[in-house]
């Protein structure tokens, strides 16, 4: 008759395959938009133009490009603080958040602050800026370096200063 079988060929994968597989994003959105609340009520909303989420071994990453907006909301609906940015990594597991490039936040009581990076840990209440820092309020403008900003006791640390301070003396 003919017929014979021939034996069929597996493709081969490069040795890395696992490894390439497991980098694609098993979530992508362009045109995000999130609102979370948290226990106590409060809210934050957050946008940007495109984000993944990740897995970095046992963590969950979000990483999100382009125009990233982030609004913190008391239980009222007040704005506690505005942050934006171009790159930002939010790491939902462990509470931190790492905003990059053009970075500015705001906050209800005026301060204002630029920054190339910064990285807030929310269990510690604490912002970290290691780089270059300009911080403005209604009574300073100052330059320096590596900030250290206390979120709940509203103090900050700022190397390398320079600028302008309101005398406390009417």
């Amino acid at each position: 008759m003919g017929l014979s079988c021939k034996e069929r060929i597996n493709p081969t994968h490069p040795s890395d395959w696992i490894e390439i597989r497991q980098r694609i994003p098993p979530y992508e959105a362009r045109g995000f938009k999130l609102e979370w609340i948290d226990t106590a009520g409060q809210r934050l909303l957050l946008s940007a133009q495109s984000v993944a989420r990740l897995k970095r071994g046992d963590t969950t990453v979000w990483l999100m490009e382009n125009d990233i907006r982030a609004v913190h909301l008391s239980t009222t609906g007040e704005t506690l603080e505005t942050l934006r940015s171009q790159r930002a990594e939010v790491y939902p597991d462990k509470r931190r958040f790492i905003a990059e490039r053009e970075v500015l936040l705001t906050t209800a009581e005026s301060l204002r602050l630029e920054t190339d990076f910064l990285y807030w840990e929310q269990e510690r209440s604490l912002i970290t800026a290691p780089g270059w820092v300009r911080l403005q309020t209604p009574k300073e403008l100052l330059r320096g370096e590596g900030l250290e900003y206390h979120t709940q006791h509203r103090t900050y640390r700022l190397r390398r200063t320079s600028g302008t301070v309101q005398s406390p003396i009417p």
